[in-house]
């Protein structure tokens, strides 16, 4: 994956074998005895005479459904944080080909290296769809998927969506060939069970089970989707791969682990059958997804915020910023807004607006009920598209001057925040700043404890959102005669400060 690397999840399994009939008059689908030459839908497994739960008969069904996919590209060596282990499983680069090397990305070109890659993925109709996740296939030359009878084909990128690292693949199946379907409905709980299918370190059709270990996402690193937690093994070329419950309904796709060890601790995470449903199908129809955007930054209340502003209750997003010429801007939105309702919805978070804005298409006219100065009233917004005019309303300056200074003196390369990179590292919607991206070794960015995917929040107590606005706090400093500035920093929920030398020499 990238570098919060890949999770795979487990999902709620024991949630009842049924019997045939019980399936039919549930509105499950069971596909005809079709011959050979036709697709066939993957059928739910039939509980065992014995009443005995058994995980086989599920398993002889959905995994000739589930495919290896195989990617070359070329990537430079990455430093991820230690956290997270990308389920992308990456191959050694031939050693007949070009590349390779061990550049960190400050001498000369960043280096680069021809790699052959892992990753999992699912037939989901006839036509030849596979679903598998956007870190897995992105920025692929070449992507063939392995069926599950060893045969290799050549796949196809139909659309791929960062957000929630979610990719179609297109592929001319074989005849006859297998596939699965989302889960339509399905109230999985904490505790069911769930099967995990897929390709860990080149091992195809690998298959293990679990339990639903949490849902929501709750105290973890700020994401997009609330992932399904499972504790069924899953290890790097998982990526991509289905969850399924006990009647072979997939309901989830697999897409990272928590680890701080590189290998399964019981921690994998899964996209909802909800979101990958939706998702897939506006890739398959449109090639892309677009999403409702309003441009603003917020943040969460807290106790003391809610207080001040007469509040008993925290629920609720506080805009800390209105980016100029964004939906929001035209609209009327004022910084310190507090949004609590959205289509006359209530909102309870931030992460809840943000969720809600973006299920809602571009163009759309929302309704936001924001409480000013302890009077409330109610904005009409008429929504950008996320992705696209968000990237429009943001700072167009390059930041290659802002790094080249930090890179030659401190040791240290940054960016600004992008929703790939929210994506990418994990970064809550709530946390503005400039993010670090590659450090030097041994530079005084080492030495204050920066690394790729740090957020920078302050310079000397004073908050900076953009490279260019970091480097000009820093060169002040140098002006000043000052040999080190305070740092307010950020990695996943946890903030700290840390002294950084700006002195040469």
């Amino acid at each position: 994956m990238t570098e919060v690397k890949v999770y795979g999840f487990k999902k709620g399994l024991l949630a009842g074998i049924a019997a045939s009939v019980a399936l039919i008059g549930a509105g499950a689908v069971i596909a005809p005895q079709a011959s050979a030459q036709a697709p066939r839908l993957v059928a739910p497994p039939p509980a065992a005479i014995d009443g005995s739960l058994s995980f086989a008969d599920l398993v002889e069904r959905v995994a000739p459904a589930v495919v290896s996919v195989l990617v070359e590209k070329e990537v430079e060596a990455p430093r991820v944080p230690q956290a997270f282990e990308e389920f992308f499983r990456f191959g050694q680069p031939p050693e007949d080909r070009e590349g390779g090397g061990g550049s960190d990305g400050f001498d000369g070109e960043p280096g680069l290296q021809r790699m052959e890659a892992e990753g999992s993925g699912f037939f989901i109709d006839g036509s030849g769809h596979i679903v598998t996740n956007n870190h897995v296939i992105e920025d692929a030359d070449a992507i063939k998927v392995r069926l599950a009878d060893g045969k290799e084909i050549a796949a196809k990128l139909i659309g791929a969506d960062p957000l929630t690292d979610l990719a179609v693949l297109k592929v001319e199946p074989p005849k006859g060939q297998a596939f699965v379907q989302f889960a339509d409905g399905v109230n999985l709980r904490v505790g069911d069970w769930v099967v995990a299918v897929g390709n860990p370190f080149g091992l195809g059709g690998t298959v293990t089970s679990g339990i639903v270990s949490a849902i929501g996402g709750q105290n973890r690193e700020g994401q997009f989707l609330d992932f399904i937690q499972i504790d069924a093994p899953i290890n790097r070329g998982n990526s991509g791969g289905p969850t399924f419950d006990l009647k072979g309904r997939v309901v989830g796709v697999n897409t990272a682990i928590f680890s701080p060890t590189g290998g399964s601790v019981g921690i994998g995470f899964a996209i909802p059958s909800k979101v990958a449903k939706e998702t897939v199908a506006q890739l398959i129809e449109n090639g892309s997804v677009t999403r409702g955007w309003l441009g603003v930054s917020i943040q969460p209340v807290t106790t003391e915020i809610a207080a001040a502003l007469g509040r008993k209750e925290t629920k609720g997003a506080l805009v800390a910023e209105v980016l100029e010429g964004t939906p929001a801007y035209k609209a009327g939105f004022e910084s310190g807004d507090l949004v609590v309702r959205l289509n006359g919805r209530d909102i309870d978070s931030p992460r809840d607006l943000t969720r809600s804005i973006s299920a809602l298409p571009p163009g759309d006219k929302a309704k936001v009920t924001v409480l000013r100065n302890g009077a409330t009233r109610d904005l009409t917004v008429t929504l950008g598209q996320r992705d696209k005019d968000d990237k429009i309303a943001a700072t167009e300056e390059a930041p290659s001057k802002a790094e080249d200074q930090l890179s030659k003196d401190i040791g240290l390369r940054v960016a600004d925040i992008s929703d790939a990179t929210r994506q990418q590292f994990r970064i809550d919607d709530g946390v503005n700043g400039v993010l670090v991206t590659a450090v030097k070794p041994g530079s005084a960015a080492e030495q204050a404890g920066l690394q790729p995917g740090v957020v920078i929040l302050q310079v000397d107590g004073a908050a900076v959102t953009t490279t260019a606005a970091l480097k000009k706090k820093v060169a002040d400093a140098k002006a000043a005669g000052k040999e080190a500035v305070l740092l307010r920093l950020q990695l996943g929920q946890a903030k700290q400060f840390s002294a950084l030398t700006i002195k040469k020499g």
